[in-house]
């Protein structure tokens, strides 16, 4: 019988902040709908409290500052503002097209640091001027910059990548916009040239790069990226996904509503602090910028933010938001895949662990080997015991997970959806359902489960239809049919409350499987 599954808890910390209304700090103003009721009553019983009204209104807003608080809550330049462009532009079905990233555990499964910073990794915070075009200076100038410094610890201000490189690919009419995610993917098919190379030029984006330049650019072409979302129909910022992309050395782009305080009297301050006006985002627009670090012990927790409106912005160009704010405010987040140190040794290794974890302990649930590739339960679990699948990654790798089937035949577990990434370049401990638990029923004495784990990318869905054609007998002999050209060959595991196992890549030997068989009573 398959292994049923049920929905964990809610608010098992998936949720950022889920009773956060930061338009509301803590205090709640006069009830709207009584202050209605009651002024539709006085004006009622006596007109002339309307005018007197309307006229005191029309004083406040011309002649007491009320037009100029309105203007300064808007997107565009103001007065005041001048000089500060935006350019990203939010598209809900474009940005759900992108991969979700796949978080590593919560809680004791995984440590981060209470502080991390890419700053030292970031070129000088330079000013897009008056072009629309912060999603190429945000991704490419920023986080581009950033995955390069930090693989090649290379000084950034000499290998600074071109945001008009980038732009001018994707740039919307006017070079008034883009939207990040063809930004990401230009990055990915495309590269990109440094300042030197490809200038910046904010009069104009109609330079568009030419073959040969592109050539070149691919060379520095990033892995790839995916979108920190609390889930796939879930568009809100996953807040401890940033901070597990940051903690990595892998810079995340954010599209953010911005407008109002986060502008001009931002200069010189080290931390944004919105005011009730600006929860309320009337005539802001999208802005993308770069985190670039965070800080759990910075008022309250906070995400430090590269800007390009140059170093009056904040302090050098660098700003921090609190989580609180950055979830309310971000729109779109975007995590480049890590790149690690420049090491050619590392390319090619494929190491994890992975295992069974009993949800009320929290504990590993011990296993044997009983074939090459093939471990059973020491003890059989109880019928109705919740618990999940670990797997550790302690170098990149693609992660999928399959379950048989009443009938022999497979499934797919885990990539949950189409728009979920196998991709685990953010190494550690991750748990299989995410929001759900694996229970045993009282159906057969026997639940099997299979892991594979591959340094590229496979069609699993494909395979999984291979896999149900196969005419082996059992579960273990359909995969090693189907994946056997691609697994790796006298691979050593070891067994135990976990199942490890390291080794190299050669030829398209790429991946391995493990049937993890659980026994029930």
């Amino acid at each position: 019988m398959p292994i049923r599954m049920e929905e964990d808890p809610k608010n098992g910390g998936r949720e950022n902040f889920p009773e956060h209304d930061p338009r509301d700090p803590g205090r709640r103003g006069p009830n709207k709908g009584l202050l209605l009721l009651l002024a539709a009553f006085l004006f009622r019983k006596n007109p002339k409290l309307l005018f007197l009204l309307l006229a005191v209104g029309a004083v406040w807003y011309f002649f007491l500052g009320g037009a100029a608080m309105f203007s300064s809550q808007g997107g565009g330049e103001t007065a005041d503002n001048a000089g500060f462009t935006f350019g990203a532009e939010f598209d809900e079905a474009k940005y759900d097209a992108t991969e979700v990233f796949e978080p590593l555990a919560y809680g004791n499964w995984n440590q981060l640091p209470a502080q991390v910073s890419l700053e030292r990794y970031a070129p000088r915070r330079l000013n897009q001027g008056r072009q629309g075009s912060c999603v190429g200076w945000s991704s490419a100038y920023a986080a581009g910059t950033i995955l390069q410094a930090r693989a090649n610890n290379a000084d950034p201000n000499q290998i600074a990548f071109s945001p008009s490189f980038l732009y001018n690919q994707i740039a919307l009419r006017g070079c008034q916009g883009a939207y990040i995610g063809e930004a990401m993917e230009a990055m990915r098919q495309n590269g990109g040239l440094t300042m030197s190379q490809f200038p910046y030029e904010e009069r104009s984006c109609s330079a568009r790069p030419s073959s040969s330049e592109i050539r070149e650019a691919q060379n520095y072409r990033i892995k790839g990226y995916q979108r920190l979302t609390l889930g796939g129909n879930n568009y809100k910022p996953d807040i401890q996904a940033i901070k597990q992309n940051l903690a990595q050395g892998a810079p995340v782009v954010i599209g953010m509503q911005v407008g109002g305080s986060f502008m001009r009297s931002m200069e010189g301050r080290k931390i944004w602090q919105p005011t009730r006006n600006d929860y309320n985002m009337v005539g802001y627009s999208g802005h993308a910028m770069c985190a670039i670090g965070y800080d759990d012990n910075l008022g309250g927790g906070a995400f430090q933010i590269m800007n390009s409106w140059g170093e009056r912005w904040g302090e050098s160009g660098i700003s921090w938001v609190s989580y609180k704010d950055f979830d309310y405010f971000v729109k779109e987040a975007y995590g480049l895949y890590p790149m690690g140190q420049a090491d050619p040794a590392k390319a090619n290794e494929l190491a994890a662990k992975f295992g069974l974890v009993d949800n009320e302990s929290q504990s590993l649930i011990y296993m044997v080997q009983k074939g090459p590739n093939v471990f059973r339960t020491r003890s059989p679990l109880n019928v109705g015991q919740k618990f999940k699948v670990a797997i550790t990654n302690s170098s990149e790798c693609y992660t999928y997970v399959f379950g048989q089937e009443t009938d022999g035949s497979s499934y797919v577990l885990f990539p949950y959806t189409a728009k979920h990434s196998a991709y685990c370049g953010i190494t550690g401990t991750r748990l299989f359902p995410k929001d759900y638990s694996m229970v045993p029923d009282d159906k057969g004495s026997k639940d099997v489960i299979a892991v594979v784990v591959s340094k590229e990318k496979l069609p699993y869905n494909d395979l999984n239809t291979l896999i149900n054609s196969s005419s082996a007998s059992t579960f273990a002999g359909k995969f090693n049919e189907v994946l056997g050209e691609f697994t790796l060959s006298n691979l050593e595991f070891e067994a135990g409350e976990s199942i490890d196992f390291s080794g190299r890549i050669r030829d398209n030997k790429v991946a391995v499987t493990a049937i993890l068989e659980i026994d029930k009573r």
